[in-house]
């Protein structure tokens, strides 16, 4: 570094504990760190003069244990999982996580800029970074790409968040190998750690409420629903609330692209359906979204999970922004051009396909040609699909799998449970309502005992001949459907056994 760049340095002067908070005094300007968790703090500074009003949500700290260590050249400001050291030259920050992993780091000082201030962080080699609100593009990873952000959360698979609060522009410039420059009106951000994105999310409760900028709709032709769909799982990196979305535009589109655009509309929570309507297998999601809408009130979790959300360690999925997971369970792949084929990534796991109960390896990718929906349901799950007659529950083991199914009208939540134990399948439900359930199990051979302990359900010949407590087996298929009626406050549990 130039000599003459060394002179304008900030200083750290002093500083002073006070609880949570770390009041920094320098020759030039002021700062403060405060820890908001363990995990996760506040972070601002003034070029010139005193520290302004906060720009972000109240926030109020959870009692964190902090320990400041004073050394020559850097003060470490320490909790239980992170260490945040502040250079006392240029006031760079940098965190580590546990064990000492590094996480973010910055990389030059901020300086004045005609729209706030600029400074450099690192990207360490094989590191992603994703978020940044809507996108129109396939690629997910941000590096390469310069972006005026309208959500201005980042993502990195370093293993950490950035979060910028108030009025823009931020600008975040990806274009260096090695670095990546924010230029944004203040110093002024929120840390987070998590390994995961899911961990980092949980982090986000107080600002769910601030919901996302703008609105998804662009011309009701191929192309503008191939931009709605790409700017939508890009968003879901960002912000937990899907922008809205109207099928209205499309009510004198093309059939082929009406029905392709209703499929799209139907799994956006806030979709203004029109005259188009809402495809069937919306009605079939009621109990899935009213869950996710817990979860995302309650943890701050997208309904649609981007591949790299939900699967953090596939670089691969990093290309894929033209599928998305709904919540943990299902794959969706929209069809979003003419004609009825496309290519669907699935990520690590096993995979079946809801239309033709095909099953396919993870980290592949297979060829679809179908007029439906492309819906993949991930092994060692639960779907449940309601219907007039009843709820279908889905199991696609061999993994265990569960679900908690929201009773909106008492409050309570039924919950769903299946798994191989020793040399039987267990199949529970504590059901808080009286219901109809039909469990659907499949790919399995055929039981030689269904039932709990002397209570024991019989075969029937026929589908249609399904009565409560009988079970049926599609040998075409390989799979186990078992229709039963519980009542409200009942732990049913039913066996399966291939002895």
């Amino acid at each position: 570094m130039p000599p003459q760049a060394l002179a304008v340095m900030a200083t750290l002067v002093s500083f002073a504990a006070h609880g949570n908070r770390i009041e920094m005094t320098l020759d030039r300007g002021s700062a403060e760190l405060v820890w908001i968790s363990a995990t996760s703090f506040h972070f601002r500074r003034s070029l010139d003069g005193p520290l302004g009003p906060a720009l972000g949500p109240d926030r109020p700290p959870e009692p964190v244990t902090v320990q400041v260590d004073d050394t020559p050249g850097t003060v470490h400001i320490r909790s239980k999982y992170l260490d945040a050291a502040i250079l006392k030259h240029g006031l760079l920050v940098k965190v580590s996580g546990p064990n000492g992993a590094p996480l973010m780091a910055d990389l030059s000082e901020p300086q004045k800029s005609d729209t706030g201030v600029l400074w450099e962080r690192e990207a360490r080699p094989g590191v992603r970074f994703y978020g940044l609100g809507a996108l129109p593009d396939l690629e997910l990873d941000l590096r390469g790409k310069s972006i005026l952000a309208l959500d201005p959360f980042l993502i990195s698979t370093a293993g950490y968040s950035e979060e910028y609060p108030g009025p823009g522009p931020f600008h975040f410039d990806f274009t260096a190998p090695d670095r990546y420059r924010i230029q944004i009106p203040t110093v002024d951000y929120y840390f987070a750690y998590g390994p995961t994105p899911k961990d980092i999310s949980k982090q986000r409760k107080p600002n769910v409420t601030i919901g996302p900028i703008g609105s998804l709709q662009y011309p009701a032709t191929w192309d503008g629903l191939r931009q709605d769909l790409l700017e939508a799982v890009h968003q879901a990196m960002s912000t937990p609330i899907p922008r809205p979305f109207s099928l209205t535009a499309y009510a004198n589109a093309p059939e082929e692209l009406k029905t392709r655009a209703r499929q799209f509309g139907s799994l956006l929570p806030g979709v203004a359906p029109g005259a188009v309507g809402t495809a069937p297998f919306r009605k079939q999601l009621t109990s899935f979204f009213d869950i996710y809408e817990i979860e995302t009130r309650d943890h701050a979790h997208p309904l649609w999970h981007a591949l790299p959300w939900q699967f953090p360690d596939d670089p691969e999925c990093a290309h894929h922004a033209d599928e998305f997971m709904l919540g943990d369970e299902l794959l969706i792949a929209p069809i979003y051009e003419s004609g009825a084929r496309r290519q669907v990534y699935l990520p690590q796991g096993a995979w079946t396909s809801l239309e033709s109960n095909a099953e396919f390896p993870g980290r592949h990718t297979v060829g679809v040609d179908t007029k439906a929906l492309p819906v993949f349901a991930r092994n060692g799950t639960i779907v449940p699909l309601d219907s007039d007659a009843g709820m279908g529950l889905h199991y696609f083991p061999k993994l265990g799998g569960e679900f908690f199914i929201l009773e909106k009208d008492i409050g309570e939540y039924t919950q769903v449970h299946a798994a191989p134990a020793a040399d039987i399948m267990r199949l529970e439900i504590e059901s808080k309502k009286d219901r109809d359930y039909q469990w659907v199990v499949h790919h399995v051979e055929r039981p030689t005992d269904v039932g709990f302990e002397e209570e024991k359900y019989y075969p029937v010949t026929a589908l249609k001949a399904l009565a409560n407590r009988t079970w049926f087996y599609d040998a075409a298929q390989k799979n186990l459907i078992v229709k039963v009626r519980v009542k409200a406050g009942e732990d049913n549990i039913i066996n399966l056994s291939w002895e």
